[in-house]
């Protein structure tokens, strides 16, 4: 009711409190011509399939919004991974090229940061141009992301932070519609 976004834990936790009022309403309906104590507490139940099922729909776990939660989230993660591919597709035809293999500590492309990497034998730092992100603890390896995908990792960046805002008005769609219910609830 004071409108602020809950948590994906405290909307999880009101869809299992809106499935426990359908099944117990579903229950008392099977239940009709028999007269208890308790009755008026059934009636009093207020069954919302829609918000459950939009609950249930949308968020995965306390940490996780499915892709499916709306079409802007499904776009916007599909492009994160075809912006993935297409920079790991450049990364693996550098790391099979015969120039960049002999530089590298491992044939392999790695993350830092968030950003595609590869780790590159610290005698030959100048031979792949760069942005270094990282070092190893022994020093013999350097994790140079190539200056060739320093703008595709950008985008990757830019969709990451598009992403987040998209995930942040799902979550602020679903805490409002919590709380126009709340007093059912």
């Amino acid at each position: 009711k004071a409108g602020a976004n809950l948590s994906l834990r405290e909307l999880l936790d009101i869809g299992l409190v809106l499935n426990q009022i359908r099944i117990l309403t579903d229950w008392y309906k099977q239940c009709s011509n028999i007269e208890t104590s308790i009755g008026y507490l059934f009636i009093s139940l207020k069954p919302n399939k829609y918000l459950e099922e939009k609950i249930f729909n949308s968020i995965l776990s306390d940490e996780e919004i499915d892709d499916s939660a709306s079409t802007e989230l499904t776009l916007i993660r599909r492009k994160i991974v075809q912006a993935g591919a297409k920079i790991r597709d450049n990364l693996d035809k550098m790391v099979k090229s015969s120039t960049i293999q002999k530089c590298l500590q491992e044939a392999i492309v790695t993350m830092r940061d968030g950003r595609y990497v590869l780790p590159v034998k610290s005698e030959h730092k100048n031979s792949v141009q760069g942005l270094v992100h990282d070092i190893s603890s022994s020093g013999a390896t350097l994790f140079i992301e190539p200056i060739s995908i320093v703008e595709a990792n950008n985008d990757i960046r830019v969709l990451k932070g598009r992403e987040q805002d998209e995930i942040e008005r799902i979550i602020a769609e679903i805490s409002s519609e919590c709380s126009s219910c709340s007093d059912s609830i």
